[in-house]
């Protein structure tokens, strides 16, 4: 009696510990729209930040380490060597170091990060881009006349959506944000007005964050069925120098090994997610 109960709960641990270890990977290409010209949605409204709980950056951490190994190689966008520096004979590894923002130093990000090839289930890791398998769709976005903003993926644990990572996603162009001036205010003082009543005021200037063409937020979670929810801000520069701001927000059950399409006026994203070594 006390082997069989042994056995039993011996089976119970060994399918617990099975199902927190399905593990998946993910493929996503995301690609921006042709100008609708008589597109009707309104995307002047102002939106909340997209906010994700247990957010994870995959991609800063890969592309600033390429930036910092191109600025070693003599980039030419880090070329702001200074005349004492060249004296002393400084070399690149030195003046590459960790003071520079490597990240907003891409006028516009590669579409695939240089991540390594990987094969374990340690923990959540991008895919290496020989790994990806969405080539000949990206030509053919390339062939239509479509710009594609980012092709990646991610290996990842299936877990509920409480326990379930956010995956930050961006890519495409940086777009600087204009510079604005606006008056000083200064409180009021009679004794200044009277010594200097047409004294010009120096404008305080304003700078707000410079933004990537898409930025946002994808989430997997599992139950029984795999879900997707993602959200995506999707940038424009407008003729006025603005930025225009539209939201891209999904919500889609799907089926491991089916491509599924995803569809906004001003985006669109392929999608796959495969099971990895179940």
């Amino acid at each position: 009696m006390l082997l069989k109960k042994s056995l039993i709960l011996l089976c119970c641990v060994f399918s617990s510990t099975a199902f927190a270890e399905r593990w998946f990977e993910v493929e996503v290409l995301i690609f921006k729209q042709r100008p609708a010209p008589y597109l009707q949605e309104d995307f002047s409204l102002e939106r909340e930040p997209i906010k994700a709980k247990r957010s994870l950056d995959l991609l800063t951490p890969l592309y600033s380490e390429q930036a910092k190994q191109d600025c070693i190689n003599g980039d030419s966008r880090f070329n702001s060597q200074s005349l004492t520096d060249s004296v002393i004979g400084a070399s690149r590894s030195n003046l590459c170091d960790d003071s520079i923002d490597y990240l907003h130093s891409y006028s516009e990000l590669p579409l695939s990060p240089l991540a390594p090839a990987k094969d374990d289930m340690q923990q959540t890791y991008l895919l290496a881009p020989e790994q990806l398998q969405f080539k000949s769709q990206q030509q053919q976005l390339v062939r239509k006349g479509l710009t594609p903003l980012l092709h990646t993926g991610w290996r990842f644990e299936g877990a509920s959506q409480s326990r379930s990572e956010h995956i930050k996603l961006f890519g495409g162009k940086l777009l600087r944000a204009p510079v604005v001036a606006t008056p000083s205010q200064y409180p009021s003082n009679d004794f200044i007005s009277l010594v200097s009543p047409e004294q010009n005021l120096a404008p305080v200037i304003e700078q707000e964050a410079d933004q990537w063409e898409l930025d946002g937020s994808f989430n997997i979670y599992l139950r029984h069925y795999l879900f997707i929810n993602a959200s995506f801000d999707v940038n424009e520069r407008q003729v006025t120098g603005e930025i225009q701001h539209a939201r891209f927000s999904q919500f889609k059950r799907v089926i491991s090994g089916d491509i599924h399409y995803f569809d906004h006026p001003k985006m669109g994203m392929i999608v796959q997610i495969r099971k990895f070594k179940h």
